[in-house]
C-alpha cells in the first residue's frame, strides 16, 4: 500500500489570474488526492488515507462555498449536495478511527488502578469501526460515487472556456476574490467569537470551529500564494491555535457522547459493571477537561481578535 496523498495544494497561482482558472488549478489537484486516497480508504491498512480524503473533500467544499460565483448556478448546487454526501458517508468511518486510535490516551486520563477496567469498551469500538467502514465501502464503490468523481472533472476541465453571463465572479482576479473572501470570513469569527462566553451551547462553539477551518482553508490554498508566507504564515499560526483549543472542546464532546452511547452494549460484555463505573470516571474527567478548553478559548480568541491582527487583515486582504 502506498503512501497517503497528502491534501497539501501546491500550484501556482497569480494575482490577477482570473478566478475560474485558479479554481480549477486548487480543485483538480484536490480531485486527484480523494482519487489517490479511495483505495487506501476501502482498505483500512492506514487510516491517513481517510483522514486525507476528507480534509481534500472539506476543501473543496470551502472552494465551491466560498468562490461560488465561478460556476454555473445550474450545476453548483448538485456538486455541493453530492460531496455533503460524500463527507456524510465517510463521517462515522473517520471518528470510529479516531475513537480506536485515542482509547490510549483517554485510559491514561483514569487513575492506574482503574486503567484495564476499561478493556471492555476496545472491542465495542472496533466492532463499529468495522460495520462504518464497511457502510464507507460500499458509498466509494456506488455508481453514484463514481458519476460524481467523472462529472466533477468534466466540470473543472470545461470550466474555463464556458460562458461567463451567468458567472459573474468567473473574470475576477483571483487576488481581489480571495483577499474579499478571507477578510469577510475572518470578520464572521470575530462577531461569532464576541458573542461566545463560558457558558454558551457546545453548538457554539463547534459553528465557530467549522467557520475556523474555512478561514484556514482559503488562507492555506490561496492565501499564501497569493499575499506572501511572511504575511500570511504568522496569521495561520494563530488560527491554528485558536484551532487547536476548539478542537480540543469538540474532542471532548464527543468522546463523552460515545462513552455514553456504547455504555449499555458495553455493560453486557464480561467485565461490563467495571467497565462502566471507569467509563463514568472518564466522563467526569473529560468534563473537566471540556471547562478548561472553555477558559483557555478567552485567551486564544483574543490572540486572533486583536487589533493587530484586525489591522493586518484589512491591510493586507
Amino acid at each position: 500500500m502506498t503512501a497517503a496523498a497528502r491534501a497539501n495544494v501546491d500550484v501556482p497561482l497569480a494575482f490577477d489570474q482570473r478566478a475560474d482558472a485558479a479554481a480549477v488549478a486548487v480543485l483538480r489537484r484536490l480531485l486527484t488526492v480523494i482519487g489517490d486516497n479511495v483505495e487506501g480508504s476501502i482498505s483500512g491498512e492506514d487510516d491517513e488515507h481517510l483522514h486525507q480524503l476528507r480534509i481534500a473533500v472539506r476543501r473543496s467544499r470551502t472552494v465551491q462555498r466560498q468562490l461560488a460565483g465561478v460556476f454555473p448556478p445550474s450545476e453548483l448546487p448538485g456538486f455541493r449536495s453530492e460531496f455533503r454526501w460524500l463527507q456524510q458517508a465517510t463521517g462515522p468511518a473517520r471518528d470510529l478511527d479516531v475513537y480506536v486510535h485515542d482509547l490510549g490516551s483517554l485510559r491514561d486520563m483514569l487513575p492506574e488502578s482503574i486503567r484495564g477496567d476499561l478493556d471492555p469498551l476496545r472491542p465495542v469500538l472496533v466492532h463499529s469501526r468495522q460495520a462504518a467502514r464497511a457502510d464507507m465501502t460500499r458509498a466509494l464503490l456506488t455508481v453514484r460515487a463514481a458519476d460524481l468523481f467523472e462529472d466533477w472533472d468534466r466540470l473543472l476541465e470545461s470550466l474555463v472556456e464556458l460562458p461567463v453571463v451567468d458567472r459573474p465572479a468567473a473574470c475576477r482576479p483571483i487576488g481581489e476574490m480571495a483577499g474579499e473572501r478571507i477578510r469577510k470570513v475572518y470578520k464572521r469569527i470575530v462577531r461569532m467569537g464576541g458573542a461566545i462566553d463560558a457558558s454558551s451551547p457546545a453548538l457554539e462553539y463547534h459553528e465557530l470551529r467549522k467557520k475556523g477551518k474555512e478561514l484556514r482553508y482559503l488562507l492555506e490554498l490561496f492565501g499564501i500564494r497569493l499575499f506572501g508566507e511572511e504575511t500570511v504564515g504568522p496569521m495561520i499560526k494563530s488560527l491554528k491555535g485558536f484551532q487547536d483549543v476548539l478542537g480540543r472542546h469538540q474532542d471532548r464532546e464527543v468522546q463523552m457522547a460515545m462513552l455514553r452511547s456504547t455504555a449499555d452494549e458495553v455493560a453486557t460484555l464480561r467485565g461490563g459493571a467495571a467497565a462502566c463505573m471507569a467509563m463514568g470516571v472518564l466522563v467526569d474527567r473529560l468534563q473537566v477537561d471540556e471547562r478548561a478548553a472553555r477558559e483557555e478559548f478567552s485567551e486564544r480568541f483574543a490572540q486572533l481578535a486583536s487589533q493587530e491582527q484586525r489591522r493586518l487583515v484589512r491591510d493586507t486582504f
